[in-house]
């Protein structure tokens, strides 16, 4: 299949991001959001229950539990170590066939996420940050992020709001925030800060549809204020040519989805854990 044409590769080189058209069919669409639906009412291996992961706001006990379970849910983490219909969002034809074209033949998959917005809870914002503050490895310019909406998406109900440009201006530093989802990190001066926030694009996009973004651009979501969901496929996919700069988390789990390895560069792990912990810290 083809990869992207010249225009497209050049909107990312600029603007740190591109959006394809579509890159899964309605019955795919289908085909996962009826399998998390079954994952959050309880079709997960008990070792894997902490894959599931609460909003904070529900998590805390902020809010009272919906009788929906997906209307609680923040995301699901990697669940492709568990569930072999997930596992086919690693290796989507049309989102390698584009990867190619910034990152080259030989490609990695790592950090599948299935990510909501609760409905109704508009206090549920995920501030500006970088996604290669998270990793470990680079060159960072051969680390992309895949973010594939499976609902129609705006910034009334905390679509993707992304700075455009922003991945020239380097690494910033980060910081946790109060009230945010545990894990989430904030880029210290961004957030907040009404430039950024005046530059930023919401993307508005289709279900299907696909955005492939640097991991150093600038991105935020904010909270979902609608009564609908807001479903979102996550991942990022490396060049097997990056190499590590420290040290990193099982959570990674890379696995590879194009081309071949090479020798002291990142590798794929056979069988990373089923139990979600921190492996550098070896705590669950």
């Amino acid at each position: 299949m083809p990869g992207l044409t010249s225009s497209q590769i050049e909107h990312y080189r600029e603007h740190g991001y591109v959006v394809l058209p579509r890159v899964l069919e309605e019955d795919e669409i289908e085909r996962y959001l009826a399998r998390a639906r079954e994952i959050a009412e309880g079709d997960v291996p008990k070792s894997a229950a902490k894959r599931l992961v609460r909003d904070i706001h529900y998590a805390q006990g902020g809010a009272p539990m919906p009788e929906d379970p997906e209307h609680a849910l923040w995301k699901i983490i990697n669940p492709d170590r568990f569930d072999a219909v997930m596992a086919e969002c690693l290796r989507l034809p049309r989102v390698l066939d584009a990867a190619e074209s910034l990152i080259g033949e030989d490609i990695l998959a790592f950090l599948l996420m299935f990510i909501y917005k609760p409905p109704g809870v508009p206090q549920s914002v995920h501030p500006f940050h970088q996604d290669a503050a998270f990793f470990p490895f680079g060159p960072q310019d051969a680390c992309l992020g895949v973010w594939i909406p499976l609902d129609p998406v705006n910034e009334a109900n905390g679509t993707l709001s992304v700075v455009p440009g922003s991945h020239r201006l380097g690494l910033q530093g980060h910081e946790v925030r109060e009230g945010i989802n545990y894990g989430a990190l904030a880029a210290r001066g961004v957030e907040g800060n009404d430039a950024y926030h005046a530059e930023s694009v919401d993307m508005e996009m289709s279900p299907g549809q696909c955005l492939l973004f640097n991991t150093r651009l600038f991105h935020r979501s904010g909270g979902n204020r609608t009564g609908d969901h807001r479903r979102v496929i996550t991942l990022h996919l490396a060049s097997a040519k990056c190499r590590s700069k420290g040290p990193s988390l099982s959570e990674y789990g890379f696995a590879l989805v194009r081309g071949q390895t090479h020798e002291g560069c990142l590798q794929p792990v056979e069988a990373p854990p089923l139990a979600l912990y921190n492996a550098v810290k070896g705590k669950s």
